[in-house]
């Protein structure tokens, strides 16, 4: 997969933090199981977050290791519990996200919001607090011209689509913040272009009905 568009490197930095929401971690880690660039930044990020810590002075505990085994001894047997069944690998679909998702992406239950354009909700959060969702678009599907408050990602699962910042195809992200310029995908491939977003507070619409359709679309 020839990846042209990356994370950018405070995003890479968040995520070896561990400081992104639960969806920009599932979406990030989608990247870089194809993104061997964004990937190798990622490991010299959490190296260097290991190194920092292994540097710090050794915090004051309340009672030696042999008094918390003697604690454990002391508490009820629990079973251990059971390992989740493993969920399938769905064709073309990274991990991080099979693991979200009940079934393959032609048999999801998808909810029609737009002529051409299709959304599976992957959050029961309410959208002032984001969006993650995945979203079908048709051939030819032009969106409406946004900008962000926050931070959005956008990870291209198929298809394509081209904005202001260029064509971004499969296993592509698009990192977006509220310095970004407006934008307005448009879908350029022959078949559906599904892409998998999250954001972090709702998008800034600019055409009027647009605004009055964003809370029934959710971003």
């Amino acid at each position: 997969m020839n990846v042209q568009h990356h994370l950018t490197d405070e995003t890479i930095q968040d995520y070896a933090a561990g400081s992104l929401t639960a969806s920009m971690e599932t979406l990030v880690a989608c990247h870089l199981t194809v993104c061997n660039q964004c990937r190798h930044k990622a490991m010299l990020a959490e190296n260097v977050g290991g190194s920092l810590f292994d540097d710090m002075e050794p915090a004051a505990v309340a009672g030696s290791a042999m008094d918390l085994l003697a604690r454990a001894a002391m508490m009820p047997e629990h079973s251990a519990p059971s390992s989740p069944a493993s969920k399938p690998a769905f064709k073309g679909v990274p991990l991080p996200l099979a693991r979200q998702l009940p079934a393959d992406l032609d048999d999801l239950d998808w909810r029609r919001i737009a002529p051409g354009i299709k959304q599976f909700n992957l959050s029961s959060q309410h959208r002032k607090h984001g969006a993650f969702q995945l979203l079908h678009l048709d051939p030819g599907v032009v969106l409406s011209a946004h900008s962000h408050n926050d931070r959005e990602l956008t990870y291209l699962v198929q298809g394509s689509y081209t904005d202001e910042i260029g064509q971004f195809k499969a296993g592509d992200i698009a990192d977006l913040d509220g310095h970004d310029q407006t934008h307005q995908p448009v879908v350029d491939s022959k078949e559906p272009c599904i892409a998998l977003i999250a954001t972090q507070s709702p998008v800034n619409y600019s055409g009027v009905f647009s605004k009055i359709m964003q809370p029934f679309v959710g971003i």
